[in-house]
C-alpha cells in the first residue's frame, strides 16, 4: 500500500492547522485496490482479519471484546492516516542534524456512534493523537419483519455533539447493518458539520448498508474488516458477531 502524496510546505516545525481547503485536500487521496464496491476499502491485513475472527467467537470475554475493538480502531486509523495530507517540516536530531519530517496537513474529527463505537473511536486516537471528539446517540427500531420493510428501519437521533468545521471527519460505526443508523448520523452530521472530507469506519458491514450509505451519501469513503453476505429478519449480520453494544458493554 503505497503512502499519500504531501504538499511540501516550510521545514520550519509548526502547529497542525484547524482547517484545510479541498484542493489541498485531494493530494492525500489514495485510490487501494481490493474493494468490493466503490468507495469500499476493506481492510484486509492478517492482524485486521485475527482481530475480526476473535471478536466474532462468542467465547471472547467482554474485556478482552473491548481491547479488541480498541485495536481494531487503532488499525482503522492507521488505514484511514492515507486520506490525511501530510505537510513537510524538519526536526533536529541528538545528532544535531535537520531531518526531513511530517505533520497531518488537517485537523481530524473523530465521531463515535453511541454506544458500540467507543473502544474502536479511542483506538483510533492512538493514530489521531490532536483529534477532536464527537458523539452521536443513534438508536434504530426493532424489529422482526426486517426484510419485508427492505431493511429501512426508523432510527432515533436523541444526542449530538460535534464541532462546526473539521478538516477530515471519521465517523465510526463498528455494524453496518442495514445503513439505516449511518444514514441518519451522517444526513446529522453533514447538517451540523462543515468538513471537507467525510470517511466512514466500520468493522462488518452488509452489502445492503453499503450500498444504501453509497447511493445517499456522495463522496463518502468507507473502511470495513469484513462484508457479510446477511442480515436476518431482525436485521443482525450473518454471520456477524452479535450486537457489539452489548458485548462490550453488557
Amino acid at each position: 500500500m503505497r503512502r499519500i502524496g504531501w504538499r511540501e510546505k516550510s521545514t520550519s516545525r509548526a502547529s497542525s492547522p484547524t482547517w484545510c481547503d479541498a484542493n489541498f485536500l485531494k493530494g492525500g487521496v489514495v485510490e487501494k485496490s481490493g474493494f468490493t464496491l466503490n468507495r469500499l476499502r476493506l481492510i484486509d491485513k492478517p492482524a485486521a482479519q485475527v482481530i475480526l475472527s476473535r471478536l466474532r467467537d462468542s467465547k471472547t470475554p467482554r474485556s478482552e471484546f473491548r481491547r479488541l475493538l480498541y485495536k481494531a480502531g487503532i488499525i482503522s486509523a492507521y488505514e484511514i492516516s492515507n486520506e490525511v495530507p501530510l505537510t513537510e517540516t524538519s526536526v533536529e536530531t541528538p545528532l544535531g542534524v535537520r531531518a526531513k519530517g511530517f505533520e497531518y496537513g488537517c485537523d481530524v474529527t473523530v465521531i463515535a456512534v453511541l454506544r458500540a463505537a467507543l473502544p474502536m473511536a479511542w483506538g483510533m486516537l492512538e493514530v489521531f493523537e490532536d483529534a477532536k471528539v464527537g458523539f452521536v446517540s443513534a438508536k434504530r427500531a426493532e424489529v422482526d419483519d426486517a426484510e419485508s420493510r427492505e431493511f429501512s428501519l426508523e432510527v432515533e437521533l436523541s444526542y449530538m455533539s460535534v464541532p462546526e468545521r473539521s478538516g477530515v471527519i471519521i465517523v465510526v460505526d463498528p455494524m453496518l447493518a442495514t445503513g439505516s443508523t449511518l444514514s441518519a448520523v451522517l444526513r446529522k452530521v453533514t447538517e451540523r458539520v462543515e468538513a471537507v472530507k467525510i470517511i466512514v469506519s466500520a468493522l462488518i458491514a452488509t452489502e445492503v448498508g453499503v450500498k444504501r450509505i453509497l447511493s445517499e451519501h456522495g463522496g463518502i469513503t468507507m473502511y470495513a474488516f469484513a462484508v457479510d453476505p446477511q442480515l436476518n429478519s431482525r436485521a443482525f449480520i450473518v454471520p456477524g458477531l452479535g450486537d457489539a453494544g452489548d458485548r462490550a458493554f453488557g
